[in-house]
C-alpha cells in the first residue's frame, strides 16, 4: 500500500519530533527501529500491521459498499422479471425489447473506465455517492416513462450512475482492506451482495409486475437508493486515491469517447443482427465500424500522454487473460436469467410470479458460492478455481439445453442452476482477485474499472448474442411450444461453447 493512502488513516501529530536518528547501545551499528527509520519507511511498515479502521467501522463500510452492488444487480434482475409486462405496456417490438436491459448494461460497462479514472484522480467517495444518487433519481424517472425511448434513455443514465459506484467501491475496499486474505473475503462479500440483489430483484420485480405495476419496481429502487447515498456521505471514510498527487492526470476524453462509441456500435450490430439479418448493409456497416473504433482506441491510448487505460496495464500479471475470462460469469448470468424468464413465461406458460419463484435457486446458490469462495478459496490454487468455475457453468448450460418441458424443472433445471452458480462463484471471485492482485498503487480504480467493464461487456454481449440466436432460430420454427424451445436450446449451446473456450484460456494462459 502506498504511503499516501496509509497516512490518510493514521495519526501524524508531532511527527517531526519522533524521527531523529539515534545510535544503538553498541554505538557502531544502527538497527531498523522507529528511531532510525525515515517517516516513509515507518509509515509503510506500520500499514501492513496496523489497519486504519476498527472492526466495526470496517464492517459498516463494507456493508455500505456492498449495498451498491446489491442495488446494481437488483436493478437488472427486477427489470428482467418485469420485461414482458414492460414490453406489452410500452409497445416494444420483440427485437427492441432487449434494449430495456442492454441500455443499462451497455452504459454500465462502457462508463466504468472514466468512473475509475475519476476515482484515481480525485477521491473515490464523492464518485461513489454521485453515482448512487444518479441510480436512485433516474430509476424513479424510469418508472414514469410512457414511451420506449424515454425508458431507454433513463435506463442508460441509470447505468452511468451504477458504473460510478463500482470502481469507486472496489478502490475503497482495496485501499482500506489491504491484507490479501481479508481483501479476498471483502471482494467475495461484495459479489455475494449481487447474488442477494438478484434473488430479491427477481421476486420483487415479478410480484410488483403482477400485483401492482412494473413502474413500482423502479420507484422502489429509487426510494431505497437515495437514502443509502445520503448515509454513505457520513459513513464512508475520506480515503484519497493512492496515486501520486504530484502527477497531474486527466480524463482522456478522446479515448473514452472512441471506446464508448465502439461498444455501442458493436452491441447494436449483435442485438439487431438476428432480426434484421446478418448480411444486411446496416448490420455489416455497424459491425465493421465498431472494429475500426476499437482499433482506433488502442492507437489513441498508445500516443496519449495520459491514457484512460495505460498500455502497461495490459502487461500486469494475468490481467489481459482475466479481461477476456471475466466476460464469462455475467455473460452466463444475465443470459441465463433472461432466457429463463422467456422460457418460463412463453414456453412453459407460467405467470411472472411463478417464473420469479422458480428462479430462487439461482440467487440462493449464488450467495453461498461467493461467500464460500471468499472464506475458503485461498486454500485452492487460483488456476484450479478458474477451471472449476468454467466446468460448473459448462455442466449447467448443458442441462438447461436439455430441459425442454416443465416436467424437467426438478430433474434438469434445478440441478443445472445449482451447479451453474457454484461455477460462477469461483469464476467471478477468482477473476477479481487475480486481476486486482497485480494493480499498481494509484491504479486500483482504473484496474477495477477495466475488470468490471469486462464483466459488463460479457453481460451486454451475452444478452445480445443469446437473444439474437433464439430469435433468429425461432423465426424459422413453427409456433408451438416444443418447436419454439429450439431457439432457446441453441442459445444454451452457444453458452456451453463460450465456457469451453474460457476453460482453455484458464488452463493455458493463467500464470501462478
Amino acid at each position: 500500500m502506498s504511503t499516501k493512502s496509509t497516512t490518510s488513516t493514521l495519526p501524524a501529530p508531532d511527527a517531526e519530533a519522533q524521527w531523529s536518528p539515534e545510535k544503538t547501545d553498541s554505538g557502531s551499528k544502527e538497527e531498523a527501529t522507529p528511531s532510525t527509520m525515515s517517516k516513509e519507511e515507518v509509515v509503510v511498515s506500520t500499514s501492513s500491521t496496523t489497519p486504519g479502521l476498527t472492526g466495526w467501522r470496517k464492517a459498516l463500510i463494507l456493508v455500505m459498499l456492498c449495498s451498491s452492488q446489491f442495488f446494481d444487480i437488483f436493478n437488472g434482475a427486477s427489470a428482467i422479471a418485469a420485461l414482458p409486462t414492460i414490453g406489452r405496456d410500452l409497445h416494444f417490438t420483440q427485437g427492441m425489447l432487449q434494449w430495456a436491459l442492454a441500455a443499462y448494461t451497455l452504459t454500465f460497462g462502457s462508463m466504468q473506465v472514466p468512473a475509475g479514472r475519476l476515482s484515481d484522480i480525485y477521491h473515490p467517495k464523492p464518485v461513489f455517492i454521485i453515482g448512487y444518487l444518479c441510480v436512485g433519481i433516474f430509476s424513479i424517472l424510469c418508472g414514469v416513462s410512457v414511451q420506449p425511448i424515454m425508458l431507454l434513455v433513463f435506463r442508460a443514465v441509470s447505468g452511468i450512475g451504477a458504473a460510478m459506484t463500482v470502481p469507486s467501491a472496489i478502490a475503497m475496499i482495496v485501499i482500506n482492506i489491504p491484507e490479501p486474505r481479508e481483501q479476498a473475503k471483502a471482494l467475495a462479500f461484495y459479489g455475494a451482495a449481487g447474488g442477494i440483489g438478484n434473488i430479491v430483484g427477481f421476486i420483487i420485480g415479478g410480484v410488483l409486475s403482477v400485483e401492482a405495476s412494473w413502474r413500482w419496481t423502479f420507484h422502489l429502487l429509487g426510494m431505497a437508493t437515495v437514502p443509502f447515498a445520503v448515509v454513505s456521505w457520513f459513513l464512508l471514510p475520506n480515503t484519497a486515491s493512492s496515486a501520486d498527487s504530484s502527477v497531474k492526470r486527466g480524463m482522456d476524453i478522446p479515448g473514452i469517447t472512441i471506446l464508448t462509441g465502439g461498444l455501442i456500435l458493436f452491441v447494436y450490430a449483435i442485438s439487431d443482427g438476428g432480426e434484421a439479418g446478418w448480411a444486411t448493409p446496416q448490420i455489416l456497416t455497424t459491425l465493421i465500424l465498431s472494429i475500426v473504433f476499437f482499433v482506433a482506441f488502442f492507437l489513441v491510448e498508445r500516443v496519449s500522454k495520459d491514457p484512460a487505460i495505460p498500455p502497461r496495464t495490459w502487461f500486469n500479471k494475468n490481467f489481459a487473460v482475466m479481461f477476456f475470462y471475466a466476460w464469462s460469469p455475467y455473460w452466463n448470468f444475465m443470459s441465463m436469467e433472461l432466457l429463463f424468464v422467456e422460457v418460463f413465461q412463453d414456453i412453459f406458460h407460467w405467470s411472472p410470479i411463478s417464473a420469479a419463484v422458480h428462479c430462487i435457486p439461482i440467487g440462493i446458490t449464488g450467495v453461498v458460492s461467493n461467500v464460500a469462495v471468499g472464506l475458503w478459496g485461498h486454500h485452492v490454487p487460483m488456476r484450479v478455481q478458474l477451471v472449476l468455475g468454467q466446468l460448473g457453468m459448462v455442466i449447467g448450460t448443458i442441462l438447461f439445453a436439455l430441459a425442454d418441458r416443465p416436467e424437467k424443472y426438478w430433474s434438469y433445471i434445478v440441478p443445472g442452476m445449482i451447479i451453474n452458480m457454484i461455477g460462477i462463484g469461483p469464476a467471478y471471485v477468482g477473476a477479481t482477485t487475480v486481476a486486482m492482485a497485480g494493480a499498481p498503487p494509484g491504479e486500483e480504480g482504473v484496474v477495477g474499472a477495466i475488470l468490471y467493464t469486462s464483466f459488463q461487456i460479457g453481460s451486454t454481449i451475452g444478452i445480445a448474442i443469446t437473444s439474437s440466436i433464439a430469435l433468429s432460430v425461432n423465426l424459422k420454427q413453427p409456433l408451438d411450444a416444443a418447436s419454439q424451445f429450439t431457439g432457446y436450446a441453441a442459445s444454451w449451446w452457444s453458452l456451453t461453447a463460450m465456457h469451453g473456450l474460457c476453460l482453455i484460456f484458464a488452463l493455458i494462459f493463467v500464470r501462478k
